[in-house]
C-alpha cells in the first residue's frame, strides 16, 4: 500500500527531501507519495489545520521544518523515541489512530553526522547562534557529544535563555549570551554553529563575523541549500574542519524514513554521493 508523506515548512520550494525519501523508498521497495507544503505560498496558512487535513486524507506522516518544529510540539500525544521529548520540538510526525506521535531526527541525525565526520573528537567550547527548533536539537546533541560549554545567542533573548536553562536542567553546561557579544566571543571558542536561517537562499548573511575566523577548530552550518554558505566558505578558508547542513540533512532524513517505514538504510558512500549530486 502506498504511503503518503509530506514536508511542511516555509521557503521549501528548493528542498530535496521529497527526492531523498522517494529514493530511499525505491531502495526499500516501498510505494511512496511525497509532496511539499510551502506555507509561504498558502494564504492564511495554519499548520495544525494543515495537519488535520492530511490526516483526514490518509497521510501516513510528515516532516516538519522551520518555523513549525516547536509549534507542533504541544500537539503530539507521545514521542516515538522517549529521549526525544526533552528537546521541546519535533520535525518528524507519524499519524497513528488519529493522533500525532513525534521524533526529532535533527537531534539523532546531528549526532550521527558529527560522529561520521569528526569521530571521537570532542566539540569543546561552542558558540551556537539560533535557539529555535533546530537549535534545541543541535544543542542537546552537542551536550551529549561532550561539549564542555555551550554559549547560545538568539535575536530573541528569552529563547536563548530558555534553552540554556533546560540544558542546565539536564546536566549540560550552557549559558545565553547577547547577540551583540557574538563577534568578541567567537574568537574564544573551539566550535562555531549556525542554527539560524541566515545563509539559505532568500536569506543571505551570517550571524558570525566572517572576518573573525581565527583559532577555532571546527564549524557546523544547519543550512544545506546552498551547500557552501558564506559562513562555511569563510571557515574553510581559515582551515577549520567543517560540517555542512548536508551532513545533518542526510542523517536526519535516513532516521525519518526509518520512522515512517520501519526500514533502516545506512549512509553508504554511494548514497551520500548520489544525494550530493542533487544539490546546487
Amino acid at each position: 500500500m502506498q504511503k503518503k508523506l509530506a514536508l511542511m515548512g516555509a521557503h521549501i520550494a528548493r528542498s530535496k527531501m521529497a527526492k531523498l525519501q522517494r529514493f530511499l523508498a525505491h531502495q526499500a521497495g516501498e510505494a511512496l507519495h511525497y509532496e511539499l507544503i510551502d506555507s509561504e505560498v498558502i494564504a492564511d496558512f495554519d499548520p495544525m489545520r494543515c495537519i488535520a487535513g492530511l490526516m483526514a486524507n490518509d497521510f501516513h506522516g510528515i516532516n516538519v521544518t522551520h518555523p513549525y518544529k516547536q509549534v507542533v510540539y504541544s500537539h503530539v500525544r507521545a514521542p516515538l523515541v522517549a529521549s526525544h521529548d526533552k528537546i521541546g520540538s519535533y520535525n518528524t510526525l507519524r499519524f497513528i489512530d488519529g493522533h500525532l506521535y513525534g521524533a526529532n531526527t535533527d537531534y539523532s541525525g546531528f549526532k550521527q553526522g558529527y560522529l561520521f565526520r569528526r569521530g571521537n573528537q570532542k566539540p569543546g567550547r561552542v558558540l551556537m547562534c539560533g535557539a529555535g527548533g533546530v537549535g534545541r536539537a543541535i544543542a542537546f546533541g552537542l551536550g551529549e557529544l561532550g561539549a564542555s560549554h555551550l554559549f547560545i545567542a538568539d535575536i530573541v533573548p528569552t529563547q536563548s535563555e530558555a534553552l540554556a536553562n533546560v540544558l542546565q536542567a539536564h546536566g549540560i553546561r550552557a549559558s545565553a549570551v547577547p547577540v551583540a557579544d557574538i563577534s568578541q566571543l567567537q574568537s574564544n571558542v573551539d566550535g562555531l554553529v549556525n542554527c539560524t536561517a541566515l545563509g539559505m537562499y532568500g536569506k543571505p548573511g551570517s550571524p558570525f563575523d566572517l572576518n573573525g575566523m581565527h583559532g577555532q577548530s571546527w564549524a557546523f552550518d544547519a543550512v544545506y541549500i546552498p551547500l557552501k554558505t558564506d559562513f562555511i566558505m569563510a571557515c574553510e578558508k581559515a582551515a577549520m574542519a567543517c560540517m555542512t547542513g548536508f551532513d545533518l540533512w542526510i542523517f536526519q532524513g535516513l532516521d525519518a524514513f526509518a520512522h515512517f517505514t520501519g526500514h533502516k538504510i545506512n549512509a553508504s558512500e554511494r548514497l551520500i554521493n548520489e544525494a550530493l549530486s542533487w544539490l546546487d
